[in-house]
């Protein structure tokens, strides 16, 4: 019996963008299209293989999504499934790709590269307060309830502050690279 689904390794977008687009292109041309993403995976299903290419974009919809899903759709791209506000679209190859411009390729990660940003400086300067209260009066706290808060304090902090601060700074690295570019994007 041949399997319908497949699944492959999301390594984040920050991080895997432009290699997990290819590779899903390189799974359509052995028929298996992109149905459905979430946080750590991409599903493919079994079909007819196609010679198509993928992109994605990121854009917080307001309301249905309806005019943004149509001038996307004019423009030879076919919806192919959202996760939160990351919409994936397929074309053919010949198809004029969705950033032609450094600018508005720039534009399509402000907002999220700013909030890793926001969320890596607020969560390291609130985990720097839990370490130096710790430092400061941790031998005069006897409470074992408020040693024990702080530490999952600390420990909750730092998960939030590491991938914030790695997702922040690849997209910072990402900007310049494509910034330094000559080339128009595709």
């Amino acid at each position: 019996m041949e399997k319908k689904n497949r699944y492959i390794l999301n390594l984040g977008f920050a991080f895997d963008e432009e290699r997990a687009m290819k590779k899903l292109g390189l799974m359509a041309k052995e028929g298996w299209i992109l149905e459905e993403m979430s946080l750590f995976k991409y599903k493919l299903v079994k079909s007819q293989p196609k010679e198509i290419v993928y992109s994605m974009d990121y854009k917080k919809l307001d309301g249905d999504g309806d005019e943004y899903f149509e001038l996307f759709q004019s423009s030879g791209w076919e919806n192919m499934c959202s996760y939160g506000d990351f919409h994936f679209f397929c074309a053919p190859p010949e198809t004029v790709a969705i950033y032609t411009d450094k600018e508005n390729y720039l534009d399509k990660y402000k907002s999220l590269k700013d909030g890793y940003k926001k969320a890596a400086i607020i969560s390291i300067l609130m985990l720097s307060l839990v370490i130096l209260i710790e430092i400061v009066l941790g031998s005069k706290i006897e409470r074992k309830f408020i040693k024990n808060m702080l530490g999952i304090t600390g420990t909750i902090l730092g998960i939030i502050a590491l991938p914030s601060l790695l997702v922040s700074i690849t997209y910072h690295f990402k900007e310049k690279r494509i910034i330094k570019s000559n080339s128009k994007m595709n």
